[in-house]
């Protein structure tokens, strides 16, 4: 069967794929002047949506957005919180209360000091539903942080307040033990109050922009390259190793490899093309390196449309039809590892990993059984079939997956399937706004908390682009993140997950790994250890 089904899929990848033509990025003066000015080189892989720390929401933007701006907390390689702008901080005896002493020596780049009320301002910002950012939820655990941001109540109602010049104080509604890994994320970072108020949106140009990071912006040409220089008056400067970095969006990932081989490029995106991995594990065995993502790849249903929302036996027959070994092993073939679940087995140490699809564990042969009768009982067959328009990100990898999903969707219950591919702006735009059928769709781990994942599937988060919602799980995910014991918590956020799943909310297909190419140049790159895939250019030397 599993043979059979492989034809059915290369197939399918075979008449579906075109011929890339090559667009070679062209750096005439790298060789001379910017080795001289010590220059970081680095793919992003798409042009980023945003820079602002309370809009940034991709790992595009936060590849950037890390450099350019600081927190009260700052993240080590192996993605622990460790002092930043906060050189130490005390948690009260509940739980409920942190207060964070600042340095003395903080500074925005344009010289002017930063001040405990700066990051009450950022916060305010962040949480404020007119600012429209998906991750105020990181708030929500502070006191009136929910009402703020069901907007019952101004921001600066939100429990924070700057005690003086150097110490910032939050309370909780209930002790959160992710929280600090919270405050890791950029868009708790803190931002210039003055040329916010000034610029408004355009307040990122470069013309513009004061950072608060190891570097500063200092070009940005749109689909072209993005500059950043060291900045001086980061509080950290004397340990910042490189000059400058230059940071381009190469959406097609042969035209990245091609510029890494012409060394045009120090570093490669989180993925090498599907065709050549095993081709350039061959050729760069110390530069490619493979890394266990903790991410979840997966598809939304859009659930605002009724013929979605009303049948749950229909998302349950599409979930079952798509055979994840095969995907994964015939096809994208790069070490990703099916999921069975709306979390990865991996997170918390595999504390979650018990909790999955019942049928995970059936035949390849029962699982098509049962996807076909659910797909009848919902209302298709083949005279009468279900028609998906597939949307997935313009990007090798996500190319090859739809079109296989599409073969399986196609052999297995007699879908009519229409891809359709889209850059990562108009295609997250489009999720948000509920403009798309059936959607490619992604989530990587901020923090190794399975927060991480819940907290993507509660009712009025931003980030919820299948539209799901159901006050039972979002009333156990709120009751777990207040329970203060721990194995009382897990079970709680056990239930919650095992109604998300149950109700087929989303449809999970893999965890993925990253795959980046680092020129051997490049020291001080800690990349084994870094899970998250969260990166910052301070780390890093050229040689």
């Amino acid at each position: 069967m599993k043979k059979y089904f492989r034809k059915i899929v290369w197939f399918f990848i075979s008449i579906s794929i075109l011929s890339l033509v090559a667009c070679f990025h062209n750096e005439t003066n790298k060789n001379t002047d910017d080795k001289i000015n010590n220059t970081l080189y680095v793919d992003i892989g798409f042009e980023p949506p945003s820079l602002d720390p309370a809009l940034a929401e991709d790992g595009y933007s936060y590849r950037i957005v890390n450099d350019l701006f600081a927190g009260l907390i700052d993240f080590d390689q192996t993605n622990r919180p460790i002092p930043g702008m906060a050189t130490s901080w005390d948690i009260s005896a509940d739980g409920k209360t942190y207060t964070f002493h600042l340095r003395k020596d903080l500074k925005f780049s344009d010289g002017t000091p930063i001040k405990a009320k700066d990051f009450v301002y950022s916060w305010r910002r962040l949480i404020n539903p007119k600012t429209g950012s998906a991750y105020n939820f990181l708030l929500s655990s502070v006191i009136n942080g929910k009402r703020i941001i069901n907007d019952k109540m101004t921001a600066d109602n939100l429990g924070i307040k700057a005690l003086d010049d150097y110490t910032f104080e939050v309370n909780l509604e209930y002790p959160n033990n992710a929280f600090l890994s919270y405050m890791t994320m950029p868009n708790l970072f803190v931002v210039p109050q003055k040329i916010i108020e000034k610029y408004g949106r355009n307040w990122t140009d470069p013309l513009h922009i004061i950072t608060s990071g190891a570097y500063i912006l200092k070009e940005h040409v749109l689909n072209g390259h993005i500059l950043a220089e060291k900045n001086p008056n980061y509080y950290d400067a004397k340990n910042v190793s490189i000059e400058k970095i230059k940071y381009y969006p190469f959406v097609d990932t042969n035209v990245s490899i091609s510029n890494y081989k012409l060394k045009t490029i120090d570093t490669s995106w989180q993925t090498v093309p599907v065709d050549r991995y095993q081709e350039l594990k061959n050729k760069y065995p110390k530069e490619l390196h493979t890394i266990q993502w903790e991410r979840i790849e997966f598809l939304n249903f859009n659930l605002k449309l009724p013929k979605y929302a009303k049948s749950l036996k229909l998302r349950k027959a599409l979930t079952m039809a798509i055979d994840r070994e095969v995907l994964v092993k015939d096809v994208l073939k790069s070490g990703q590892i099916p999921l069975y679940s709306i979390v990865t087995p991996t997170i918390e140490n595999g504390k979650y990993a018990d909790v999955k699809y019942d049928w995970s564990s059936q035949s390849r042969e029962k699982q098509i059984i049962e996807a076909k009768k659910l797909y009848n009982e919902a209302g298709y067959n083949i005279n009468h079939p279900l028609t998906i328009i597939l949307k997935y990100r313009n990007n090798d990898l996500y190319k090859k997956m739809s079109i296989a999903i599409a073969a399986m969707w196609r052999e297995v219950l007699g879908v009519n399937v229409q891809l359709q591919n889209q850059e990562w702006k108009g295609l997250i735009q489009a999720l948000h706004k509920g403009e798309f059928d059936i959607a490619q769709g992604g989530w990587g781990a901020d923090f190794n908390s399975v927060t991480t994942y819940t907290s993507l599937f509660l009712c009025n988060n931003g980030n919820n682009n299948a539209h799901y919602c159901n006050k039972k799980y979002d009333n156990l995910v709120i009751e777990a993140e207040q329970t203060a014991d721990i194995n009382k918590q897990q079970e709680l956020f056990k239930e919650a997950i095992k109604i998300a799943q149950d109700d087929y909310a989303v449809i999970p297909l893999f965890e993925p790994t990253h795959q980046r190419l680092v020129n051997p140049r490049v020291q001080g790159y800690d990349i084994e250890q870094n899970y998250l895939d969260n990166v910052q250019s301070k780390w890093f030397s050229l040689h």
